[in-house]
């Protein structure tokens, strides 16, 4: 078969008959000559050999290594090593790294370890120093970087930092940097208040401890009770040891909005931002008597063998003829004063005869006695050390007796006493015990 085409050769047309078949299979070859081309220039079946910053590319069906290497006509000798951590044909990946041999000099936090004749990557280097990294070690390379001649690895060893934050305390392993490298590396986030214990620009050192107060701010609204006053009238038709409430006190009533600083959970300040009274307080009022009984004190003298103390000594205390202890741990002598007011101690006592005034520092909390005045017309008797007052910032008083009515404490006065100690306390607020 055949077509017939016309052409025009100067000017003159000519008839020739073209062959169909033989047409085509040019064009088959053609095709098939560029398709071949095409599959050489693309990456299939293509193999890569890198050694000493060298490229090979092989054209191999072959998945074996060693044999790619050999097309690549480059020999393992044993000085020499391949790095397959790239060649995994499964997935289309041929990339083999022929390590030769280099000097590698080692250096550990800036002194010199090794130098050593390695081939492959960083990594084989430091494992034939003997180097191992430590959380948080930097190197100058990455550790599959591949040796090349005369390389310098350098070592930087890290070290700790302490963090207290949240009632944790943690350790960062750091090379270098300041305290807000340390704790974004820590991976703690910063509240707008927090407080930091050291300036966030401040360089790290191997003592570093960065101690983070979490702090926030926050308001309240609250409605509370206010105290009212006492005011005290007297009546001269009432006995000093009397009293009456004459009209009865009544606690007021505020919205008050708080503010309060919260440091790590607890209330650290409290601000009170305002306050509105709703109710007013109703003032007490307390009528005492300023009328002497006639009575007066009669008879708590050695003498008499009576006492003012109402105390029952849990222990029995031999006197003398005198009237005074026969065993004692010590007898002190010094001024005492006498008093009647309030109804509770400074431990928490009941205010009672027996039960004194001191100076804690001097005579502890606890400790029982027995006192008697130096000359023998008072006989306070068993007492213990329940209470203080102002007395012992402004005067040289050694102790203040607690007695029954006004007219008893003014007959008293001022004088010395004998205070005989028979055990010491301990110092402990706690009244039931004594």
């Amino acid at each position: 078969m055949g077509r017939y085409v016309m052409r025009f050769i100067n000017g003159t047309a000519f008839i020739r008959r073209i062959n169909i078949k033989k047409l085509i299979a040019f064009g088959v070859i053609l095709l098939c000559l560029l398709i071949g081309f095409l599959i050489y220039k693309s990456d299939v079946g293509a193999a890569y050999v890198y050694c000493d910053s060298v490229e090979y590319r092989v054209r191999t069906l072959s998945e074996n290594p060693e044999e790619i290497v050999r097309e690549a006509g480059i020999t393992l000798d044993g000085t020499n090593s391949m790095v397959l951590d790239y060649f995994n044909p499964e997935e289309g990946e041929k990339v083999i790294i022929v390590a030769e041999p280099h000097n590698v000099t080692v250096y550990d936090d800036g002194k010199e370890v090794a130098t050593v004749n390695v081939a492959g990557t960083v990594r084989s280097a430091l494992d034939k120093a003997g180097i191992k990294l430590e959380d948080g070690d930097s190197l100058n390379y990455d550790e599959e970087t591949g040796i090349t001649s005369d390389m310098k690895i350098e070592v930087t060893r890290a070290f700790s930092v302490k963090i207290k934050v949240d009632g944790k305390e943690k350790t960062v392993n750091i090379t270098e940097g300041t305290v807000e490298d340390v704790i974004k590396q820590a991976g703690i986030s910063l509240g707008q208040h927090d407080k930091i214990s050291k300036k966030m620009t401040k360089e790290l050192t191997k003592k570093t401890t960065v101690t983070i107060n979490r702090i926030e701010y926050k308001t309240e609204t609250k409605t509370v009770k206010t105290d009212f006053k006492t005011k005290v009238e007297y009546d001269d038709s009432m006995y000093e040891d009397q009293r009456k409430v004459k009209e009865k006190g009544v606690k007021g009533k505020s919205i008050n909005e708080y503010k309060y600083k919260i440091v790590d959970g607890e209330i650290a300040e409290t601000e009170v931002l305002s306050s509105k009274v709703v109710k007013e307080p109703v003032t007490q009022v307390i009528v005492r008597g300023t009328k002497v009984r006639s009575t007066g004190f009669t008879g708590a003298s050695v003498k008499s063998g009576k006492v003012i103390s109402e105390l029952k000594p849990p222990f029995e205390i031999p006197l003398n003829k005198n009237g005074r202890p026969v065993n004692y741990i010590k007898v002190i002598t010094g001024k005492a004063t006498a008093y009647c007011t309030g109804t509770t101690c400074s431990t928490g006592a009941p205010a009672m005869p027996g039960r004194v005034a001191v100076d804690p520092r001097e005579i502890p909390y606890g400790t029982k006695m027995y006192i008697v005045s130096s000359d023998g017309k008072w006989n306070y008797g068993y007492c213990t050390a329940s209470d203080t007052g102002g007395f012992i910032y402004n005067s040289n008083t050694v102790v203040d007796l607690y007695m029954r009515g006004y007219s008893t404490c003014r007959s008293f006065g001022r004088r010395n006493v004998d205070i005989y100690i028979l055990e010491w306390g301990n110092g402990i607020k706690n009244w039931k015990t004594h």
